[in-house]
């Protein structure tokens, strides 16, 4: 049985399962022993020495070096092969309003484009860009720009939001059924598209 003192005189607690009474304890439990010789502790008399830890950096002695590519905020410095840029990069303040991004759609008022993404980034880019502009910067609600027909396989959810895009009530939307929202909205878009 290993007696352990703690460097606090006073310690009431436990370590493991070994409780510590006014800063001693008594244990023959090897994890704890081992873990109190390298924490300081006085086992059996006996105290390891700590080894000093290492000496911290100085910031302003480390030199930096760059890994990868530095950042380049897009609406302040836009270049021709930046995907999804802001809308009006570089022609308006780029902390006004009138320039934002298409891509950022996580938080606020900006619909996400439905549908799947085209294989032709450029395309994707147009269509994205096209949405962002007209509800971020020209103000329409998000529900009135056209978004694309949801597939007849899509929920009822997907069909209400399209009835809505597209200028009717939600709850009149919502009261039809997913059959009705596809006679109503559905094939209207399909007779278009002829």
């Amino acid at each position: 049985m290993a007696r352990i003192t703690a460097p606090v005189k006073d310690y009431n607690g436990t370590i493991g399962d070994v409780q510590f009474r006014d800063g001693v304890a008594e244990t023959d439990n090897a994890a704890v022993i081992n873990y109190c010789r390298g924490a300081g502790y006085d086992v059996d008399g006996e105290t390891t020495e700590q080894p000093d830890g290492p000496t911290p950096v100085d910031s302003r002695d480390v030199e930096r070096v760059q890994a990868g590519t530095r950042l380049r905020d897009a609406a302040v410095n836009p270049q021709p092969g930046d995907f999804l840029p802001p809308t009006n990069a570089g022609q308006a303040d780029p902390h006004g309003p009138a320039v934002v991004a298409p891509g950022v759609h996580a938080d606020g008022p900006a619909p996400i484009v439905p549908g799947p993404v085209p294989s032709d980034p450029a395309a994707q880019q147009e269509r994205e860009t096209e949405v962002a502009q007209r509800v971020l910067v020209d103000g329409e609600p998000a529900t009135a720009v056209a978004q694309d027909r949801p597939p007849q396989s899509a929920p009822k959810a997907a069909w209400v939001d399209w009835a809505v895009s597209q200028g009717m009530d939600r709850e009149q939307a919502a009261d039809l059924t997913k059959a009705e929202l596809i006679d109503l909205h559905g094939r209207a878009a399909a007779d278009e598209e002829e």
